[in-house]
């Protein structure tokens, strides 16, 4: 049976996995074991979440085949990923590991603190570690996106196009650097989905959209489930 962890920072965003579930759950549930969990907000919460449930799954003798991250995020790049937008998040980086100077942020990377490709680094950056055929198949319609995981939410211009100069990057979250960490040291294959809520550095909640975020996440994970059910059909 094949042992599935969908995880989410907050209840809103594990409620759309669980609504997209419900449809596909007759057919799933004889042949797939899948595990809802809220990760909590932040990589602290997050990277503790996840270790212990993969760890007792693993003394269990039941260790997962894949683990999901889904949630909300921000968009450095919005005319690559707008509102309502779902990217897969291919890797991350840690967008507050090193030194604030008055020229910017120094990763613990760039002072040779630590070795940029110490595992499970390569290049200063967390990639994601792939699934089987079929979830890389699925995984192909959407589109690929670094991220930056920071514990504070870019809240200006000037900071935003600091993160986008340092990294690259076109999606901020706070937890997925935990998972791409976490799952790289356990040998799980996993992926990240984020709908893009809002754009980077906007202040005005007026401008964000939520709802229409969670919808994208919804349709996407009702997407995943259903793949699960063809490849049950087989």
């Amino acid at each position: 049976m094949k042992r599935i962890l969908i995880m989410a920072a907050e209840q809103e965003e594990l409620d759309a996995a669980l609504a997209a579930y419900k449809p596909c759950e007759g057919l799933l549930q004889n042949a797939a074991k899948v595990d809802f969990m809220l990760c909590g907000i932040g990589m602290a919460s997050a990277c503790y979440a996840i270790t212990r449930k993969i760890c007792e799954a693993k003394a269990a003798k039941e260790c997962y085949d894949i683990a999901i991250l889904i949630g909300l995020a921000g968009s450095y790049c919005i005319k690559d990923f707008p509102i309502g937008s779902v990217a897969l998040i291919e890797k991350a980086y840690i967008g507050d590991l090193g030194f604030d100077t008055p020229s910017g942020l120094k990763t613990l990377f760039d002072t040779k603190v630590l070795d940029s490709n110490i595992f499970p680094f390569k290049d200063g950056a967390l990639y994601r570690k792939e699934a089987d055929m079929a979830t890389e198949e699925f995984l192909k319609r959407f589109r690929s996106a670094s991220a930056v995981t920071r514990q504070t939410f870019t809240g200006s211009p000037a900071k935003k196009e600091e993160m986008v100069e340092k990294f690259s990057s076109q999606i901020e979250d706070m937890e997925g650097a935990a998972l791409h960490f976490v799952c790289q040291m356990e040998k799980i294959p996993f992926f990240q989905l984020r709908a893009v809520s809002n754009e980077v550095g906007v202040q005005d909640r007026d401008k964000w959209n939520g709802p229409l975020a969670l919808d994208a996440l919804k349709r996407a994970m009702l997407e995943y489930f259903r793949m699960e059910c063809e490849i049950l059909k087989q």
